[in-house]
């Protein structure tokens, strides 16, 4: 193989304990937990079929069954807190953020068969999925939602701030564009408050509104990772675990 991913051993120390709980009842573990980690970031950034995984990697069918279970019970996105907050502290920051910025993408569907894909986004042509994130100041993601594209982005956003603030108490802020101005009363139902960037009146051309793109920038670093080029899914829960797994080896890269 010319190419694969392995966590290191300094970066694997950060999450072990979250992949490999102590204390751990039952049977002892016949795969190593850090080869499956590393088998299902290589699925993420390079976006191959799970028949086709490397032999450097453990069994397939082994990895899947693992995915399934990390999936059901949130692993990844208690690994991208953790790794965000101590990413913070490098930078001199409170592990948890006073301010969020929103901001959703939509992407086509690439998958047969049964799906939740749904016609959405820009003049209701694409059907796929919404893929809602938040970020912090630095541009790192704190919080991922995903479902069908037909939700208005206000709905979606609704969803994720509700779920996700609850976790991030110091939040008063929650940064947004113009299309996100129905949020006012889902920020404030949290103790936060909805501040809407526009361009100043009279501007031509596009230019970058500070901070919302660091938001951008957050999203075309995901869209390095190549599970995230469509959304090939079948159910909102995959599609939101591979865009927490592709978040966590983009926070493994701001280390």
């Amino acid at each position: 193989m010319a190419f694969s991913i392995t966590l290191s051993d300094a970066e694997r120390a950060l999450v072990d304990d979250l992949f490999e709980p102590p204390g751990r009842r039952g049977a002892p573990a016949r795969i190593d937990r850090r080869a499956m980690v590393d088998a299902m970031l290589f699925l993420a950034r390079t976006g191959c079929q799970w028949r086709y995984l490397p032999a450097q990697y453990p069994p397939w069918g082994a990895v899947w069954q693992q995915w399934r279970r990390w999936r059901a019970n949130g692993v990844w996105e208690r690994a991208m807190a953790r790794l965000g907050g101590l990413i913070r502290l490098l930078h001199g920051r409170q592990p948890l953020p006073s301010m969020v910025i929103i901001d959703a993408q939509t992407v086509k569907g690439g998958r047969y068969g049964p799906t939740y894909h749904e016609a959405g986004g820009r003049g209701g042509r694409t059907i796929g999925a919404k893929r809602t994130v938040l970020v912090e100041i630095l541009g790192l993601p704190v919080a991922a939602h995903v479902e069908s594209a037909r939700p208005h982005d206000v709905q979606a956003g609704r969803e994720l701030i509700h779920e996700a603030l609850p976790r991030q108490p110091r939040v008063s802020d929650v940064l947004a564009d113009r299309g996100y101005r129905g949020l006012v009363k889902a920020a404030e139902k949290h103790r936060a408050r909805l501040v809407i960037k526009a361009p100043p009146a009279g501007q031509r051309g596009f230019r970058p509104i500070a901070p919302l793109y660091k938001v951008e920038h957050a999203f075309a670093q995901l869209g390095r990772w190549r599970r995230l080029s469509r959304c090939f899914e079948g159910t909102a829960a995959s599609a939101r675990a591979w865009l927490e797994v592709a978040c966590l080896g983009y926070l493994f890269s701001r280390l």
